[in-house]
């Protein structure tokens, strides 16, 4: 439990069943988690999906997670609050987080990005193939 939180904190496994990678998408908006999913899937991606932070944190903390495309501003649970959670476990706080927001020019940016994320993007800013290609660099 982190925080409240009931979290599954297991080692995670040294290889998995498949070569893809796996993304945790962790998105509200509906419209979004389906453009994502889709172009990420053609990508070559497998991804899980998570409409909000609790539901994200939950899934991150008991499933094997290449990374993490994260809202910031997501129910239950903030993506801020979110990542100093991921953080704080030992087995999973290295997984890559790219912070994908509608937050330009936000004072969280700092808070964010003291959190170790890849990368800040604002989503207005990047097409979904752009977000691909971020991703692959940091990818490994």
């Amino acid at each position: 439990m982190i925080d409240g939180i009931p979290v599954n904190s297991t080692p995670l496994p040294n290889a998995s069943v498949s070569d893809k990678k796996i993304i945790l998408l962790i998105e509200d908006d509906p419209f979004l988690v389906g453009m994502y999913k889709e172009k990420l899937e053609m990508e070559g991606f497998e991804v899980v999906t998570a409409e909000d932070g609790v539901q994200g944190l939950s899934f991150a903390t008991s499933q094997k997670v290449d990374m993490i495309l994260l809202d910031i501003l997501i129910p239950k649970l903030s993506g801020i609050d979110l990542l100093a959670r991921l953080r704080q476990d030992e087995n999973r706080k290295d997984i890559p987080v790219i912070a994908l927001t509608n937050l330009s020019g936000s004072v969280d940016e700092e808070k964010i990005r003291s959190y170790g994320v890849k990368e800040y993007l604002v989503k207005s800013n990047y097409t979904p193939g752009q977000v691909v290609e971020i991703m692959r660099k940091h990818l490994v």
